[in-house]
């Protein structure tokens, strides 16, 4: 098959996604080493990402009422360090996010070249109600193909990525769909994160 060249695994972090996962998975059929990396779910999330075919690493935070369960930055830099991944290059994403196939093509021509990148940065397109907000964040580009061996995270809410080496920019983009739940719980979710940051800068 021609998806087998594309020698690149990914990585989605969870908890409690079952409305989104489904819908996240199915853009990685092309993938042949997908894992899912849940932060304690209550819900059948982690149920639902073995019925699709994922491989799932489950770990908890000591600070399980966190908006994603505790130390964020640990957390991932946990999961780069113990989850066998089978590729050189890793995707993550969010489980609101899928992978278009510009992506998917880019990412095939990546894994067949050289490069003297450790990571690539790609455009993320946010939706809202089926109309791509072109100006939602500072920057729209995110590093999220790398080689795990030069990632680490820094920061206990919304953690900043750094790289040990030289970045390049893919040309393609994945596509974000924030608003998936209802507006409602997007702002209970930032509410809750903007709460964690506060509390985490005055106890420091």
């Amino acid at each position: 098959m021609v998806e087998s060249a594309i020698k690149v695994s990914v990585l989605i972090l969870t908890k409690n996604e079952r409305a989104d996962l489904p819908g996240c998975l199915r853009s990685m059929a092309w993938c042949d080493d997908v894992h899912v990396y849940d932060s304690g779910s209550t819900d059948d999330t982690v149920e639902i990402a073995q019925s699709l075919g994922a491989h799932v690493t489950q770990r908890t935070y000591a600070n399980v009422d966190a908006p994603f369960g505790g130390d964020e930055a640990a957390h991932r830099n946990w999961g780069l360090r113990h989850i066998p991944f089978k590729h050189e290059w890793v995707l993550a994403l969010d489980a609101d996010e899928r992978a278009t196939d510009g992506l998917v093509e880019a990412l095939r021509d990546l894994s067949l070249r050289p490069t003297n990148c450790v990571g690539f940065r790609i455009l993320r397109k946010d939706y809202f109600l089926g109309t791509w907000i072109r100006h939602v964040t500072v920057t729209p580009y995110q590093v999220r193909i790398f080689k795990p061996a030069h990632v680490s995270y820094e920061r206990v809410i919304n953690p900043v990525t750094h790289i040990d080496g030289e970045i390049g920019d893919l040309d393609a983009h994945f596509d974000h769909f924030p608003f998936s739940k209802g507006i409602s719980h997007w702002f209970s979710k930032h509410n809750g994160y903007s709460s964690e940051e506060a509390r985490h800068i005055v106890s420091a």
